[in-house]
């Protein structure tokens, strides 16, 4: 690792505007009015000198529109907008395995995919018994990490693991049974990308479970256990679909600015 410490780079890939009430679990315990939010959907390019990293690798929107999302930019343009070509990725981590983090795995031929064990099992158990209908995965999707395991590439996680010097994950589960949190050590300091362990700032600040989860009092944990680890680090937390980031963080030079926010 450099010890400048890693470049970060969330890409913008697609959008849409939700309400408080619908995304939070259980909103109206709070006695608050209703209200949007800008939901963006993104992945994460992380940079060690010539090593490129994704965390998470977007889906193809206009191919099969899941909940309304707007197309920013397929995950192929994006890349090119930053010169990265998918062939010299050398790891792509998952979050977790919906399909928008995992949709454009197929990319990424020669990467090692790193991805949590009980997420696999979880998956990989509904498939073979035929019970993934209606939910927010499809078998198109799990065949490149089958593909993966297959060719020697997978590599399971079942505790914290330093998967590359200055990237941790943990696996925390509640939105996924083995979703995992990743911690960078960036140029600009300590990361906390949460992914879907906490989408939006509301969730970090309150605590707030989101609505869709496997385990509840999972996701309560790991909610936690992200203001724990920010506290012990000083780390900055990153959730993973809020469109205030952007805001918070300098964009990208050049093309890439209207899709690329540097992180660290």
């Amino acid at each position: 690792m450099s010890e400048a410490g890693l470049e970060v780079v969330q890409v913008k890939y697609g959008e849409r505007m939700v309400n408080r009430s619908v995304v939070f679990h259980d909103y109206a315990q709070y006695g608050l009015p209703d209200a949007e939010l800008h939901m963006e959907y993104n992945f994460w390019v992380i940079r060690d000198g010539q090593a490129v990293m994704l965390l998470d690798t977007g889906y193809d929107i206009p191919a099969r529109d899941w909940l309304g999302e707007i197309p920013v930019v397929s995950t192929p343009d994006g890349l090119a907008l930053l010169g990265i070509d998918p062939a010299g990725v050398s790891m792509v981590i998952t979050s977790h395995f919906h399909y928008d983090h995992i949709g454009y795995l197929r990319l990424f031929t020669n990467a090692r995919v790193v991805s949590g064990q009980a997420e696999y099992d979880y998956w990989f158990g509904k498939w073979r018994r035929d019970e993934l209908e209606g939910e927010f995965t499809i078998a198109e999707h799990l065949e490149p990490v089958k593909r993966a395991e297959g060719e020697g590439r997978l590599w399971l996680i079942g505790e914290e693991t330093e998967v590359h010097p200055g990237i941790t994950v943990y696996p925390v589960g509640g939105h996924c049974p083995g979703e995992l949190l990743t911690t960078v050590r960036s140029r600009s300091g300590p990361l906390i990308l949460a992914a879907d362990a906490a989408h939006f700032y509301e969730q970090i600040e309150n605590e707030w479970p989101f609505f869709a989860f496997t385990d509840l009092q999972e996701m309560r944990a790991a909610l936690s256990f992200i203001n724990e680890l920010a506290a012990k680090t000083g780390a900055t937390v990153v959730p993973g679909h809020d469109g205030r980031v952007r805001d918070r963080f300098p964009a990208a030079d050049g093309e890439a600015a209207r899709i690329a926010t540097v992180l660290g």
